[in-house]
This record gives structure tokens, sequence and C-alpha cells, in this order.
């Protein structure tokens, strides 16, 4: 009977009186629906996402593409970006076969919703798992999967970031069949060891990384709880199968991250010979660290605006990571109430990788971090650190939204939810105040920065009162109005379904509405909010018809400034010179290395001694060309916007569409010198090549030669064979000299014979290969041949074998256990 207040439990509704079967059914239903919503376009609107960063690979990998193509070979060395770089950053050697290389490829068409459901499915049974009821799984699964920082990434084209980030809640899957459960052992390594593959397959170490902090923080509470409950025996079992699982995946992956390792010491990554730094620079590894008032986009997405609107402290960005308001509601509830016994082991690292977003804006913990944490100083972007404190965040959210359904579930629910829903609203209250009345809507620097360009433009100074009226009118009546419109219609928005919330859970407190109906009216609430936010940020930029090829993208851009360069660059011998496409943001755009070799391109793993001389050498005090730089490159052209008065260049072309000069003192692929110097180190031929010079007459190495190097006017260099993995060169002289190939110097792998009998590669002018060539007719070969392939690729085998060894005797010992059950049941 229902006493006066109404407190009585409620009778079992619809959703109730299913059986759990159905329920799972019903949530996996619901979650197989959400992303055709969200990307419709691509599901069922016949078009594909072909994102910027897509398109800036497929040009990049062009030279690679291309030797494929035509010798259905595997190219170990890219020939089109940075003067010449290892291949392995830009694409690895061919995969044995896995789920990802069958399965999802066959399913490309209908991008990203397989992986979607790999991601949403994921996240659901990782929550049943821990224990919570199918709709908090289901309220969870959802923040997890359409937190918006999901489709911005895959409307810029991170495909490898969101391919890791899909297996994440496999993981813990894989982990908690292991752990928690008496489920078949077998098939739960086999879980564990396909979700880490697939993971490390998908390439992307910065989301590896980040999320080995909540990982390694619940496996660290796992064995202090083993140690004290005097159960570390069977833990230790445990562990033992979650290292061979990891071993099996590692030896999947081994031949990529052997490859990786080798190159790291070489790379950006490993540091800079110039500046003597292990590492990411510090200022560049900081680069888009999230500010601290930025956090409030985590609630209202439009405070700092985003894409052409942000006006935050990060040079740009594409959007928020927003959580969702309802997400927060019950993230205070989870916070405050919840006594799930994880909750702090999701909770810890969630405001740890917060913090670690925050980058130089939190320096007291992240540069300790940066100096002395392993590998902290190998990844860029603090704000991607965001992306796991979503997810951890999210856990914390579906603890409160479990909690709220068990009191409500009580025969006398207690008025304990009331408080965290009056802690929850005082915070949204002081986060809309801070969006509505403490906002500047300016970007900093930005007065400055205006202020240049209009007098710039207007040839006055920067100080004349004509400037700053001008730039004053320019932010109030047009950027700070557009900015503060976005920002406070989110606000308002983020306060409506807030106070949603709170009305649906007042009403289903005060039983006014039955408590599975009031329970799916915040998941959809919850999804619609989500859902209309990720929206915006799919571009339709990003958007093509679906049976265009990013090579077709490229090419319907070409202009005929491009078409005059593709039919000049050829050398008579079948090599090519280079370019700088000053034009096109030469050093952060692979487009031009698509029709030619580029002296530029874009990665955020190039040659860590090629950025040296792109930082030091090339424009020697910011603004002349280093003509010495590109002869000793074979740049034999560069593109600009308008002709420049150039000592030893020539207008070849010029149009509409821009102008090509041309180097008249280009030297050719590989040059002899007439003499050498010898300095004290890397640094010391960095400085020297950063300043005047002349590279077909002096050559600046570190080491003293062991030939009379003499000048030989009657030398000659013959290219006979140029592709990425081999070159030969046929060579004359008539005395000792010192050879220079325009190639970049690259220790592992790289090989050198002259005549049949191996010599020294000898690092040249910072970043070219050298030879010392006694008198006589000669033939010089370099090949390529890393270790990692071959040996690699044996490795990956073995641990396919033993990866799909393992799933076939789960499956055997799984039926055979069925077996006499159904026995049992005949009779």
């Amino acid at each position: 009977m229902a006493n006066k207040k109404g407190k009585q439990a409620q009778k079992p509704d619809f959703w109730e009186q299913l059986s759990t079967n159905k329920q799972h059914l019903l949530a996996l239903g619901f979650l197989f629906l959400l992303p055709f919503i969200l990307h419709f376009s691509t599901t069922l609107g016949g078009q594909q996402y072909m994102g910027n960063d897509a398109i800036q690979w497929r040009a990049g990998a062009e030279s690679l593409i291309e030797f494929r193509d035509s010798t259905d070979g595997v190219a170990h060395w890219a020939t089109n970006m940075f003067s010449g770089m290892p291949a392995n950053t830009l694409s690895h050697p061919p995969q044995v076969e896995n789920l990802d290389t069958t399965l999802l490829r066959w399913l490309e068409f209908i991008y990203p919703a397989v992986e979607m459901w790999i991601l949403l499915g994921g996240a659901y049974l990782m929550f049943i798992l821990m224990g919570i009821q199918p709709l908090s799984a289901l309220f969870g699964a959802i923040i997890i999967g359409f937190t918006t920082y999901i489709p911005i990434i895959i409307d810029a084209g991170h495909k490898a970031k969101f391919i890791a980030y899909i297996y994440i809640p496999w993981l813990y899957n894989g982990y908690f069949l292991i752990t928690r459960t008496k489920w078949n052992r077998w098939l739960s390594v086999f879980l564990f060891a396909l979700a880490l593959t697939l993971h490390l397959r998908a390439y992307h170490p910065q989301i590896t990384y980040y999320f080995l902090f909540p990982l390694g923080t619940l496996f660290i509470y796992d064995w202090v709880k083993a140690i004290r409950a005097d159960n570390s025996k069977k833990y230790l079992q445990y562990t033992g199968m979650l290292l061979g699982a990891a071993g099996i995946a590692v030896l999947i992956t081994f031949q990529m991250y052997w490859s990786t390792l080798e190159y790291t010491e070489f790379s950006m990554r490993g540091g800079s010979e110039a500046a003597g730094t292990e590492g990411l620079a510090r200022n560049y590894a900081f680069s888009w660290s999230q500010g601290v008032g930025e956090l409030l986009t985590l609630l209202i997405p439009g405070a700092f605006g985003g894409s052409e609107f942000y006006w935050g402290p990060k040079q740009f960005t594409s959007g928020p990571h927003y959580f969702g308001a309802l997400a927060f509601l019950f993230f205070v509830i989870g916070w405050m109430k919840s006594d799930h016994r994880l909750k702090y082991i999701f909770l810890g690292p969630g405001i740890a990788t917060l913090l670690f977003s925050l980058g130089e804006n939190f320096g007291l913990l992240n540069n300790l971090m940066f100096d002395y944490f392993p590998l902290f100083d190998k990844f860029r972007v603090p704000e991607t650190w965001l992306i796991a404190t979503i997810f951890c965040f999210s856990a914390v959210s579906v603890f409160g939204f479990d909690w709220f359904i068990d009191q409500m579930k009580k025969h006398k629910a207690s008025g304990n939810w009331k408080l965290p829903l009056m802690v929850s609203s005082g915070l949204a209250v002081i986060a809309i105040l801070i969006s509505l009345q403490a906002l500047s809507y300016e970007k900093p620097g930005e007065r400055q920065r205006l202020a240049q360009q209009i007098a710039n433009q207007n040839n006055v100074a920067v100080d004349d009162p004509r400037v700053s009226q001008t730039v004053t009118r320019a932010l109030e009546t047009q950027l700070i109005p557009q900015r503060q419109e976005l920002a406070q219609r989110d606000t308002f928005r983020f306060a409506l379904i807030f106070i949603l919330g709170i009305a649906v859970i007042w009403a289903i407190g005060s039983r006014k509405i039955p408590l599975s109906a009031g329970l799916i009216s915040l998941i959809v609430i919850l999804a619609f909010d989500l859902i209309r936010v990720d929206s915006r940020y799919q571009t339709e930029r990003s958007l093509v018809d679906q049976s265009l090829e990013a090579e077709d993208v490229i090419e319907r851009n070409k202009r005929p400034l491009d078409q005059f360069l593709i039919e000049e660059v050829t050398h008579e011998n079948g090599w090519k010179y280079r370019v700088l496409p000053l034009l096109d943001n030469a050093f952060n755009n692979a487009i031009p290395a698509y029709f030619y070799p580029s002296a530029g391109g874009y990665s955020g793993a190039k040659l860590g001694y090629y950025q040296d001389l792109v930082d030091q050498a090339f424009f020697p005090g910011g603004s002349s060309v280093n003509t010495g730089i590109l002869s000793m490159l074979n740049v034999r052209y560069l593109t600009l916007q308008q002709p420049i008065n150039l000592p030893g260049f020539e207008v070849a072309y010029q149009g509409d569409d821009g102008v090509v000069i041309e180097n008249l003192n280009v030297l050719p692929k590989a040059f002899f010198v007439d003499s050498v110097e010898v300095l004290d180190d890397q640094p010391a031929v960095l400085n020297r090549v950063s300043g005047q010079f002349d590279p077909s007459e002096t050559a600046f190495i570190t080491r003293e030669p062991e030939l009379n190097i003499q000048s030989d006017t009657t030398a000659t260099v013959a290219v006979e064979e140029y592709s990425p993995n081999q070159i030969t060169l046929n060579i004359s002289r008539t005395t000792p000299g010192f050879l220079v190939l325009s190639e970049i110097w690259y220790p592992p792998g790289w090989s050198a014979t002259l005549d049949g009998e191996q010599i020294d590669i000898i690092r040249t002018n910072y970043v070219l290969r050298g030879f010392e060539i006694p008198a006589g007719e000669h033939t010089l070969e370099m090949s390529l041949e890393p270790v990692w392939y071959k040996s690699g690729y044996w490795v990956t085998r073995f641990g396919s074998l033993l990866l799909f060894g393992v799933g076939a005797i789960g499956l055997f010992v799984f039926f055979k256990r069925k077996e006499p059950e159904s026995a049992e049941n005949q009779e």
C-alpha cells in the first residue's frame, strides 16, 4: 500500500518485465541505429569522408604507391617528401590478414558505421561486465561513442586515431573477462589479445600511451587488492594470462613497432641535435594546450567558439571535447553518491589526464612530467588527453546513473538523490554565469595581430590612431558579436537540457512517471544532445562522392602550374629534381608532393635533423632563401605568389595560379666537390651550411677523410638506377675525390658498396650522404634492406598463428563443455 508521501516501490514496468537478453538486444539495437542518424551521408547518402589528413596522407604516400603499382614491391624510402624520408613514417608494409584488413575493409563503404558499432558495442559490454544495469550501460556507451571529439577526428581524417580508440573498451572487456569472470579462459585471452592487436595495428602510439594511464591504474588497483586479500597467487595467474595475450599482440605488431623504435632516435620525437635536446622541443610539444577557462567547453561547447569562430588560447581548433549536460549531471551524482568499487579507479586517471591536457597552462605538473616521466616528451597536442578524460568521466557518470536506478528501486527510496542534484545545479549555474558574464570573446594577442595586418595593408604605422579604431570596430561589430552569439546560444541550450534532465529525475523520484520511462527519456535526451552538437563538426568540405578516390580529389585541384612542373622536373637519366613549394605552405602541406618531389611536405614525425635544417638553414635571418641549401638538395624550382629577385634564379612560369622560378645553379643528383672541411660536430656543420656557402666547392663533415681529396674537373657521375630501395651510380675519376649524393642521410638499413666492396656512408652537410671515391672507374651501389622487414614479417606470422590457435582452442573447449549439457537436456 502506498504511503501518504508516495514513497512506495514502483511496480515493475514494461522494461523490468523484459528478460535480460531482450533488454540487451533492445539496448544494442538502439546503439546500432544511432550511427545511421549522425553519419547518414556516408552510410546511406552515397558519400564518404575525405578529410584533410586523409588527403595529405595520400599525397605524401604517392612515391610508395607508384613503386608498388609498377613493381609489385614494397618501397622502404619515400622519395617525394622532405627530400626523402623512411617510408614507415607514412605507411607500413602490408600486414598479415586480420579483421582490420578483411571485415573492416569490405565494409568500408559504410565507414564509420561499423567502427562506431565496434566502439558502442564494446563500451556497452564493458559496463555490463562492471556489474552495471543495461540502461545505465546504454547511457555510458552513448557518452563514449558520441563525445564531440569523435566526429571531429573522423571529419578531419584522423582515421588511425579513431580506429585505435574504438578498441579501448574491448581491452577492458578482455581484462574483465580474465580477472572477474569464470568464462572460458582461452576465449578471454583470445579477446584481450585480439583487441590489443587491432588497437596496436591501428598505429596511433599517442592513444595507446594515453590509455595506459587508466588501464595501468586498474591493474595496480587489482594487484593491491589481491595482496591485501592474500590472493596474489590467483592474480599472478591472471597477470600471466594478460602478459601472454599482450605478448601475442606484440608479436603480431612486432614489425611495425620495431621499425618505429628504429626510427624514433632520428625523428623529431627523438630530439634535436642543434638544440641538444631529447624528445620534442617543449614549446612544440605543448602546442595546443587546453586553456584553463576553455575547460568550460566540456559543458558549453560553443563557449570558446570552434572552427572559424574559435577565440581560445590555442592557434586554432576544430571543436571542443563536449561531455554533455546530462553526462555532467550524473557525473556529479556518481562522484558524490556511488559506492562502485571502481569509481576512483576511473575518477583519478580522469582528473590526471584533464590536468595533462592543460599542458603549458599547468606547468607545475606538466613540466615535471615532461622532464622525468617516460615517453611523456614524445607526444604533442596536450588537448588530446581529454579523449581519455571523457572516457574515464563517462564511467563515473554511469555509476551515478546506476546508483540512481538502485535508489528508485528501493521499497522506500530516500531523499539522498536530491543533494547531488542541488550540487550539480549550483555548478551548472556557475558555468552559465561564467559563460554569460566572464568571457571576453577576444583571442589573446588578436588585437595586436589585426593591427599589424591593417597597418601593413595600408602602409601606415601600427600606432596610427586609425589602425586602432579599425581594429576596435572589426572586433566589436563583427568578431565578438558572432562569438558571443554562439556562446550564449549554447549556454541557454545547456541550461535547457540540464533543467529538462533535473525535471525528469525529479519526476522519477517523486513517482510521477514510471522509472523505466523516465530513464529512457534521459537516454534519448542525452543522445539528442550529443548528436546535435556532433553534427556541427561534419563539414561539407570533408564529404565527397563515394565513387571518388583520394587521388581523384587531389587531381581535380591540379593547376597549370603543377602540370608545368610535372613536365619539367624529370632529368634525362630518370631521376627528378625537387621543388620547394613556398606557394603552398611548403613545410606543412603534402599535396605538392603528389605531383613532384618536394623539399617540404606534411608530417608530425619528420627526421629531426631535417627539421633542424628547416628551422635554421633554409631561411637564415628569417627572410632570405639559402640558395646553397636549395642547390645541394636538387631544388630546381620554387613556387611563389609573385616573382622575387633572387640571385641565380629566373622566372620559368607565371600565371594566375602562381609563379615558378628556376634555380640556374642547381646541382645534379650526385656531384663531386673540390674539397672537404672537417668540423668538430654536427651542430657546427649546421651553423656552417646556415650561412652563405657553395655546395659544389666544399663539403662539411665531422671526421677526417682517409683519402687525399683532390679536385678533378674531368670527373663524371651518371645515375644508372634510382628507386626508393636502390641507387646505382657509375663514376669516373683521375684522382681521389669526395662524392656528395643529394639524398638524405639515414643509417638504419642503408648500405653502400663500391665495386662490390662495402664502404662508409658519411654524413655530409648535416643531412646528405657523402663517399670517399678513389681514382678510377667505379660502380657505387646503395641498397635499403631494413633488418626489421623480413625478420619482423615472420615474427608477425608466428604471432598470428598463436592468436588464432588460442581462439581455436577456446572454441573447442566452449563447445566441448556444451555437449554434456545438450545430452542431459535430451534425456
